[in-house]
């Protein structure tokens, strides 16, 4: 599995409705492998936004294939966007390593 993550500012006075209205996606692309969007504020500067895609259904070696049919709707989502937030602090991609349940005993 990959992880997408991004990470950036609401804009003073912009609200996470507002951005939230903007960032939806005007378009879907069948077999996009982003299949679940988690969004989130920091609870001690709810102005700090923090995106992270779960792509479980593709390889590394797939991101360039997809993200060149992303591209256009990504282009537009960027233009709605971009005065409502900051250029990201983080925007890079992850494979997964572990995963673990810190309420079990890990077994190591």
């Amino acid at each position: 599995m990959l992880i997408a993550a991004m990470s950036r500012r609401l804009n003073e006075g912009v609200d996470y409705a507002t951005f939230r209205k903007a960032w939806i996606p005007d378009e879907i692309v069948p077999g996009d492998p982003r299949t679940r969007v988690l969004s989130a504020l920091n609870v001690e500067d709810p102005r700090e936004l923090l995106t992270i895609a779960l792509i479980e259904n593709a390889e590394a070696s797939e991101i360039p294939a997809w993200m060149e049919r992303l591209t256009p709707i990504e282009a537009r989502r960027y233009e709605r966007i971009k005065d409502l937030v900051s250029e990201p602090t983080l925007n890079a991609v992850y494979e997964v390593v572990s995963e673990d349940d810190l309420s079990k005993p890990i077994a190591g």
